[in-house]
């Protein structure tokens, strides 16, 4: 019995320590609680993945280079992919490129995305909270010229776990 147990404590903390990508814990499908929230910022067009009329979430394993997760943004037209990378690019004068960071801890995850050159950056940045209820999923895309914000679009919704 002690040979068994010691066993199933072995493949728990091996398991634990192999899932080093902090959007592992919120693998699974998700229905959207409430109404999304959508903020506008300097006239900008916040009509990314349709999220004002957003059905359901899903996140998943990622199949494509450099992707280690995708999110699934499901409105009442289409599915729409939001991937989750890890990458950094720069030109020969370093002075422009394209960078992809995750980042997070016990109950979150975020990754954010984009392009820069001197001065300017474009990005695109995702969360995941976990909360009381469920969890929040929350996207900001951002565009900065000459250090200072120009326009940005940030979207919130609440999230409900679906049963498998």
């Amino acid at each position: 019995m002690k040979f068994i147990a010691s066993l199933i404590l072995l493949f728990s903390v091996q398991a634990f320590a192999e899932t080093s990508d902090p959007f592992d814990q919120f693998i699974g499908n998700y229905v959207i609680e409430g109404e999304p929230r959508v903020k506008e910022f300097n006239n900008n067009y916040c009509i990314q993945y349709c999220f004002g009329s957003l059905k359901s979430v899903s996140v998943k394993v990622g199949d494509a280079k450099f992707e280690s997760h995708r999110v699934d943004f499901v409105n009442a037209y289409k599915s729409n992919r939001h991937s989750v990378m890890n990458y950094e690019t720069r030109n020969d004068r370093d002075t422009a490129g394209s960078f992809a960071v995750t980042s997070g801890g016990e109950g979150w995850a975020a990754n954010v995305r984009g392009t820069w050159s001197v001065g300017n950056k474009q990005g695109v940045r995702i969360r995941l909270l976990r909360t009381d209820r469920g969890v929040m999923v929350a996207l900001d895309d951002e565009t900065l010229r000459s250090g200072v914000l120009r326009k940005a679009c940030y979207y919130e919704a609440d999230l409900l776990k679906v049963a498998e």
